[in-house]
């Protein structure tokens, strides 16, 4: 089965985690996998669905900055948005997803991620699929601070972070692949930030030693998912159903007390 592909550059935040909820809500039994890629139009925090705005955020610092902040459908830790090509898999739990477990999903789409890394002459062996267990730094409240199992790395460094969310018969998987990073943005936007987080990230603009554009890293990467599930990816848009489902859900998202100042 060949899937859908969507390419959304330079969009709000807010509409971004709206875009990937609609997919998720409006798949049918027999839809084909949905394969996206996308970037933000201004630095943005997403939040992991279950963390505490109040907790984790300084808000000083987002409105000074012009910072947006959402939060995600799924969980895990925060992520600043800022300079990456962001992916998302949306998919039924059948076909190459067949009665698969979370984690084996993780597997299956980080071999695929993997795969992506390589058509950028970044080999194989310098990819992790396991977890860094000695970076288990829970106590931070940033993504990219840790290598879980079946995130990518170059060495012990973290290159893509992802985060799931699945009922009984979908998931949703999403995560973002670094290109560079601002240290100031980055340690300004969160409470407790990791003082060393710029030894445990190898963005791939920093890897390659060239600004990589969004249209190249959508292409290689949807070239490598091809290729690991034996189909072609077909350029779609929102259908009428997914666009009206976009449009409620970007109107909870700006409801959110917290959010009706900062998203834009």
């Amino acid at each position: 089965m060949n899937w859908r592909l969507l390419l959304n550059p330079l969009l709000p935040g807010v509409r971004q985690m709206a875009i990937d909820e609609a997919l998720f809500e409006c798949l049918q039994p027999n839809d084909p996998p949905i394969l996206r890629f996308y970037s933000w139009v201004v630095p943005t925090l997403s939040l992991g669905y279950f963390q505490d705005y109040k907790k984790v955020v300084v808000e000083s610092f987002l409105l000074h900055n012009n910072i947006d902040v959402v939060r995600r459908p799924t969980g895990g830790r925060a992520v600043l948005h800022d300079q990456e090509v962001t992916y998302a898999v949306i998919s039924n739990l059948n076909g190459d997803f067949e009665d698969q477990t979370l984690q084996e999903t993780y597997q299956l789409i980080a071999s695929a991620l993997g795969s992506g890394l390589q058509r950028f002459g970044i080999t194989q062996s310098s990819i992790s699929l396991e977890a860094t267990a000695a970076r288990n730094e829970a106590g931070l409240p940033q993504c990219f601070v840790s290598v879980s199992k079946y995130e990518i790395a170059s060495g012990t460094r973290k290159v893509i972070g992802s985060a799931q969310k699945r009922v009984r018969d979908r998931f949703l998987q999403h995560g973002s692949i670094l290109l560079d990073f601002d240290a100031q943005l980055q340690g300004g936007s969160i409470r407790n930030p990791d003082p060393e987080i710029e030894t445990k990230i190898a963005p791939l603009n920093r890897l390659l030693g060239r600004k990589l554009p969004f249209e190249e890293v959508a292409a290689r990467f949807g070239e490598a998912f091809e290729q690991q599930f034996g189909m072609q990816l077909q350029h779609s848009e929102l259908t009428q159903e997914e666009q009206q489902t976009v449009e409620i859900l970007e109107r909870k998202y700006r409801s959110s007390e917290w959010t009706q100042q900062r998203c834009k």
